[in-house]
């Protein structure tokens, strides 16, 4: 690195005010590999990686104005993977790491804290670690591009601050939002995260998202919303709207190359109260989301919004204490009080040829919290797609309208989870 310290982008000044222990602001990339792994060669291939990654290689500080991140010069650590998901980020422990690299039989997983990137740039840094993994084992892999390797080198556009750099006072800030609908149900003791994998073909997804003319994010955007209104609002008056929550990548829109967090945001906003409404109908609620919310200069506006805050000359001038408190009421208003529940598709995994047979499969989720009990991830890897819900909550009803709409459309579908043995 050039300096040994540098500070959080936009986005990630949020996290470190709202972490908690039992809601640690995480999302989780994993690989299922061919052969069992080999946790010595695990740890050089993670110190290659992180030489590539400096803004990973870092720990929180705080200073007097704002949090930053200082070069973490300790050894990172590799884990055992521990069964309760989404609990091995720790903000100062770990080395001072804010991530957790964790193994278990053939499955790799990793673990990061949000103020560190968002699930593009984390799922950058993971296929570096697996391609150096590989590499250590002796196996040949051609540079061609789809890796970052220590063979190309960094760029200073890989750290920059991509909100800021695009921030435009003249633009709009985005209006406000009302309270969204909420799910409920009974939590899991101890804070424990429920994982349930949907596995399927994208082949067959395909086919079926385009017989309703719809993407594939659309199509299961529609399952979300259809499994909401059939099991919790149809033919009943609830005062809040379903506001589905799904993150895009700003990359594509503001040409950015930042693989630090640089992801805005699109929203549903559904009346459903006293409708007699059925699936087709919430495609056309997706597809008109998508159609007036997935446009630059909507996606600009809440980019103006969220920088905006930061930008105030009485903001810049308090105290972190009292931002802290100031972050987590804004985040309450504008984030988890506006959301029912979120869904991130991170696209198709593309790796170098070598390396397509080692790898069964990746796994995406996102961590859920008392806010927002129920989130959904989802990535895709050859023909393999799988969606993951992380539940908070031991009620199965929303899961099981999601995966009934599947089943409904002759989705060929293999579920597994961790779930823990307890009563609903």
């Amino acid at each position: 690195m050039s300096k040994t310290w540098f500070k959080l982008d936009n986005a990630a000044k949020v996290f470190p005010a709202i972490y908690n222990k039992n809601d640690t602001s995480s999302f989780r990339v994993s690989a299922v590999l061919n052969d069992k792994i080999d946790e010595s060669i695990l740890n050089k291939a993670l110190k290659s990686a992180l030489e590539r990654f400096p803004s990973f290689c870092v720990k929180l500080k705080r200073g007097f104005f704002w949090y930053y991140f200082e070069h973490n010069y300790n050894e990172p650590i590799i884990k055992c993977e521990n069964p309760k998901v989404y609990d091995s980020v720790r903000l100062y422990e770990n080395n001072g790491f804010m991530f957790t690299l964790s193994y278990s039989e053939r499955r790799l997983s990793l673990e990061i804290f949000h103020a560190l990137s968002d699930g593009t740039g984390g799922m950058d840094f993971f296929k570096t670690i697996c391609y150096y993994y590989l590499t250590y084992k002796g196996i040949y892999i051609s540079d061609s591009g789809e890796v970052k390797t220590n063979e190309i080198e960094i760029n200073l556009v890989e750290t920059e601050d991509s909100f800021v750099e695009n921030y435009d006072s003249d633009v709009p800030a985005y209006e406000k939002e009302d309270k969204a609908f909420r799910i409920e149900g009974k939590f899991y003791p101890a804070g424990y995260s429920g994982l349930i994998h949907t596995n399927m073909s994208l082949n067959e997804l395909k086919e079926v998202s385009k017989k309703y003319n719809a993407t594939i994010t659309e199509y299961i955007g529609a399952c979300i919303l259809y499994s909401i209104y059939d099991n919790y609002l149809r033919g009943k008056v609830d005062k809040k709207n379903v506001k589905l929550f799904i993150p895009v990548n700003a990359r594509k829109f503001f040409d950015s190359n930042s693989i630090r967090n640089f992801v805005l945001y699109i929203r549903t906003n559904c009346d459903f109260n006293n409708k007699d409404l059925n699936f087709f109908d919430m495609i056309k609620y997706m597809q008109e989301t998508f159609d007036t919310e997935l446009t630059k200069n909507r996606l600009h506006s809440r980019l103006v919004s969220n920088v905006g805050f930061e930008k105030k000359y009485i903001v810049r001038l308090l105290p972190l204490f009292i931002k802290k408190i100031g972050l987590k009421i804004g985040y309450k208003i504008l984030g988890s009080n506006a959301n029912t529940i979120s869904f991130s598709n991170l696209g198709k995994v593309e790796l170098p040829q070598e390396m397509y047979q080692y790898i069964d499969r990746f796994e995406f989720s996102i961590g859920a919290s008392k806010s927002t009990p129920i989130n959904m991830g989802a990535v895709s890897f050859m023909d393999k797609f799988l969606l993951t819900f992380t539940t908070r909550i031991t009620d199965r009803t929303f899961i099981r309208g999601v995966i009934k709409q599947f089943v409904k459309d002759n989705l060929n579908i293999i579920i597994e989870t961790n779930d823990l043995e307890v009563e609903e």
